[in-house]
């Protein structure tokens, strides 16, 4: 992840008023990004990088930035986290959705 991007996202809500703002409103805003998401990725055109479904990404990426900018944490932090749980994680794929095993509690 480019960190000048990420500083930019923070920046832009610092001028705003949004870095120290209530977390459970940005997780509001983060599931109200997410359902443009999904509406975008039903109507995207995968030939048109124009047609809206990359913006969305976009979207949720920068309602993320902020939400661990509220937080405290780290964005990358998080996302090493995340990988580092799921890396050797064991399961099966079953209609395109990864299934991790019973016993796997990470």
């Amino acid at each position: 992840m480019d960190n000048d991007l990420i500083k930019a996202v923070q920046e832009w809500s610092k001028e705003r008023g949004l870095d120290n703002n209530d977390p459970a409103k940005q997780l509001n805003k983060l599931q109200e990004e997410i359902d443009e998401l999904k509406e975008a990725y039903k109507n995207h055109d995968f030939s048109n990088a124009n047609s809206g479904f990359p913006d969305s990404i976009g979207d949720v990426m920068v309602v993320m930035i902020i939400l661990c900018q509220q937080t405290g944490f780290d964005l990358k932090d998080c996302l090493e986290l995340a990988v580092d749980t799921i890396k050797n994680r064991k399961g099966k794929t079953l209609n395109g959705v990864f299934i991790k095993d019973e016993g796997n509690n990470h």
